[in-house]
């Protein structure tokens, strides 16, 4: 892989994320580069590293959120655990990103919402509120790497202020008008628009994001119903909670 995302060959792809609150994206390229040469796929609180092939990136996948062994005895019930992961995915928001906020936690309130359409035989053992794990990863205040092609001279990223992996679709929301974007920023997010094949961008005017109105119109129905792939819920970790065998 080099520094470079967007890797071709065969159809095959990889994709570059630095996200959260990072002010240099190039100082944490440079730092992962060995904890993802020779992987797949990798996820850490600043990163994400996927090929066209990886698994959608969820709550409930593994290195985003490490929760220590004392924080999960304390977290003696599911609200409780669930508020320490929404606590640890807002803390990813730059400070004076209302609009980011706001809709993260329209965002959030939309999963809630759309987990009581579930329908479940195994009632018994799971609520629906087991299924928020489940739900696809947001990463706010996104970078992504570009291939060299666009400029070798340096290391080069497409902005946008969300953006989320469904192992399907790369969708990127940008809460604000791209007329209104800088020219340099909007040139490297339409290089990225005509390289990267999995790529969705939605754009949604910052003065239409409030905190209780998730624009779900905008998504598509794999992503607005993300169970229905799935026979159960996925945990707050990527450890089964059962283990089936034949």
């Amino acid at each position: 892989m080099g520094w470079w995302s967007l890797c071709y060959g065969d159809g095959y792809i990889e994709t570059l994320i630095i996200y959260g609150l990072v002010a240099n994206p190039e100082i944490v390229v440079k730092k992962i580069q060995p904890v993802i040469d020779g992987k797949t796929h990798s996820l850490s609180n600043q990163h994400a590293f996927f090929s066209d092939n990886s698994p959608g990136l969820r709550f409930s996948s593994e290195g985003w959120m490490h929760h220590s062994p004392d924080a999960l005895i304390e977290a003696d019930n599911s609200k409780l655990l669930y508020d320490l992961t929404i606590e640890k995915v807002m803390r990813g928001i730059p400070t004076f990103s209302i609009s980011i906020r706001n809709f993260l936690k329209a965002y959030l309130e939309s999963v809630s919402k759309n987990t009581r359409q579930i329908k479940t035989m195994t009632e018994e053992i799971f609520t629906r509120d087991d299924w928020v794990y489940s739900a696809w990863f947001p990463m706010p205040n996104t970078y992504i790497l570009l291939s060299p092609e666009f400029d070798r001279e340096g290391l080069n990223f497409a902005e946008f202020d969300v953006s989320f992996w469904t192992g399907k679709q790369l969708i990127c929301v940008q809460l604000n008008q791209s007329k209104t974007m800088i020219k340099s920023k909007r040139r490297k997010i339409e290089y990225l628009e005509s390289t990267h094949p999995n790529l969705k961008i939605i754009e949604i005017p910052s003065d239409r994001v409030t905190h209780s109105d998730f624009p779900d119109k905008l998504f598509d129905d794999n992503f607005n119903h993300f169970w229905r792939d799935l026979s159960l819920p996925y945990g707050p970790t990527t450890q089964s909670t059962f283990t089936f065998t034949s």
